[in-house]
């Protein structure tokens, strides 16, 4: 299994789209992944992997798991990195 040894997120101040957080994550203390998103779907909270446009504004995804363990893996370590965040924040 993937073994991520860091996550981090930066919230995001406004409430006018669906995009909650961004988020990045190490690897092994060796490799990171920036540009992870946190959005709000219709079935909840879910991780959109780093993606950039092409010329024609197609999107493509620029990293992003390989299967349905791993990417399961990685939201839910992002997602609870956010609870979290979230839950701090709510105390203060």
């Amino acid at each position: 299994m993937l073994n991520i040894t860091e996550v981090r997120i930066h919230m995001v101040e406004t409430n006018r789209s669906n995009l909650r957080a961004y988020g990045s994550i190490t690897i092994d203390d060796c490799f990171v992944i920036h540009g992870l998103k946190i959005l709000q779907g219709d079935s909840g909270l879910f991780v959109g992997m780093p993606r950039r446009h092409r010329d024609g504004g197609e999107p493509q995804d620029i990293a992003h798991p390989l299967d349905i363990d791993t990417r399961k893996h990685i939201e839910s370590m992002v997602l609870d990195a956010y609870a979290e965040i979230v839950a701090q924040t709510q105390v203060q």
